[in-house]
């Protein structure tokens, strides 16, 4: 999708549509919005008060467009503007996105809407992220081309109110673009069938961030992974045929200030959750491919740092590996040696995330990063408290998990904080070994984030549990059914927040 920043008036504009957007709760239309339907004779007054348009948020109406280069004005609810934030107004431009993609509309203009509390820079990036994330379709291997989305949006002309806008325009434009090229990076991992997103193969994709010279990419096999004493991710690995891979990856732009930070993020790079000899049930099992959700918001975080270049150092690192049924894999009561030195109890294979997270967490631990913040898709728990609209976030570190919901506002992946006390590591405390995978069933978000944090004993920490936001059971404004691409951006923002701090 190609954005183009208009220096003129909307009385410029050269496009099939013209998306302008609207407040709730009032009749009256206000600046451009009312000069507009001036000039048009009443136009969107009239189409408001025939088909009973309100100005809601993520309502849409079509009016004619007399008297511009236009030959249509989309009216866009934006519900309350005092309250619009990014979430809003990404979820209100894919809604003009997906009426634009029903009427086959190829060219718009928009014209991008700003507050007290959302300025031109911060909207334009929310609205092209939201255009192109739209038109994602998701039908990566259907040959019938009548099945795939047809005509989406690929000319936008970008306008503002706002004076002096141009430069935040075009930087918010640049960002968008960039921001969703990371989340559709992620959205084509997380929908690929499980044999065609093997852990080999999720670290030959994760290579291809290498071409970029600002990133390194090193993948440990095996026989490495063995040397190194990774006994988690080998123990879930081990009842299948696909090889277990441990992926590191390194962000580091020239001329880096010396007081720029050093993070990591560690995703849960599962390609495929059967569970093991504790197995699932066969219902909904296809969707257990989603399991490396954590580890795909990782490798498209690292596509946007890639593009956008902030001045700060990032490693990554992703446990990959399926969790399969096989003669040779862990069982119930059996004994894993974590790299760490730490012994585990398996009383239930299905929780699996967690014992490779965890020598992934050492891992991270060992190259002093100032702070380690970890996605995975880990627990029903977390589901069942915040559902599909919060992820978890876990930590007793309040200063980062500040720097994370401050981070989340701008990114417009929504955090909600559960609990994490040392009356959760209590829970995990082993038998027969120094601590077992599982727990009760109550506070189970927060017991599992208890079991991680013994592995990230000593450094500055937080567990992002995205079970509820990586997968869409039915189409949202910017996210077609099936993976969401939910983490690459929050990972991204937070990243440029701790650079920002610095």
């Amino acid at each position: 999708m190609r954005f183009t920043v208009k220096k003129g008036g909307l009385e410029d504009v050269q496009a099939e549509v013209l998306i302008v957007g609207v407040n709730s709760g009032g009749k009256r239309l206000r600046g451009a919005a009312a000069e507009l339907d001036r000039r048009t004779s009443g136009a969107l007054s009239k189409t408001m008060e025939l088909s009973g348009f309100s100005g809601e948020l993520k309502e849409v109406a079509f009016a004619p467009a007399p008297r511009t280069g236009a030959k249509k004005i989309l009216l866009l609810g934006l519900g309350d503007m005092a309250k619009l934030d990014v979430a809003g107004l990404k979820d209100a431009m894919g809604s003009a996105a997906s009426a634009c993609q029903t009427q086959g509309i190829k060219s718009a203009a928009v014209l991008i809407p700003t507050s007290r509390s959302l300025h031109a820079l911060e909207a334009a990036e929310a609205s092209c992220r939201a255009l192109v994330l739209a038109s994602y379709d998701p039908g990566l291997y259907k040959t019938d081309e009548k099945e795939r989305k047809k005509a989406p949006l690929s000319r936008v002309g970008l306008f503002c109110e706002a004076k002096n806008s141009q430069a935040a325009l075009s930087e918010g434009a640049a960002r968008g673009n960039a921001m969703a090229e990371g989340v559709l990076f992620t959205r084509e991992l997380v929908n690929r069938p499980s044999n065609e997103l093997t852990p080999r193969i999720m670290a030959k994709e994760a290579r291809t961030l290498a071409r970029s010279p600002l990133v390194r990419c090193k993948v440990f096999g095996p026989a490495e992974c063995e040397r190194k004493g990774m006994g988690g991710l080998l123990g879930v690995g081990q009842g299948s045929a696909e090889p277990v891979q441990f992926i590191a990856l390194e962000y580091k732009p020239t001329r880096l200030p010396k007081n720029a930070p050093k993070i990591a993020f560690v995703g849960k790079g599962i390609t495929f959750d059967s569970g093991g000899i504790s197995l699932k049930p066969s219902a909904n099992m296809d969707q257990m491919k989603f399991d490396m959700g954590g580890a795909g918001a990782v490798l498209g975080a690292f596509k946007i740092l890639s593009l956008l270049k902030p001045k700060v150092h990032v490693l990554g690192y992703v446990a990959a590996a399926e969790n399969m049924p096989g003669g040779k894999a862990i069982k119930p009561g059996d004994l894993l040696r974590m790299m760490s030195g730490l012994t585990v109890e398996v009383n239930n294979t299905d929780a699996e995330g967690r014992l490779v997270l965890a020598d992934a967490l050492h891992y991270a631990k060992q190259q002093k990063p100032d702070f380690i913040v970890d996605a995975a898709t880990l627990t029903g728990a977390c589901m069942v408290a915040l559902g599909e609209y919060a992820c978890g976030l876990m930590s007793e570190d309040d200063e980062l998990v500040h720097l994370i919901e401050e981070a989340s506002k701008l990114s417009g992946d929504a955090v909600w904080r559960l609990p994490l006390s040392d009356l959760h590591r209590q829970k995990m405390k082993g038998h027969v070994a120094d601590l077992k995978n599982t727990g009760p069933r109550d506070g189970g978000a927060s017991t599992a984030a208890g079991f991680l944090s013994c592995f990230a004993k000593g450094a500055r920490w937080a567990h992002l549990d995205i079970a509820g936001m990586v997968w869409a059971e039915e189409n949202r404004p910017t996210e077609p059914k099936g993976a969401t691409g939910f983490g690459a951006c929050l990972f991204y923002s937070i990243a440029e927040a701790a650079a920002k701090k610095a």
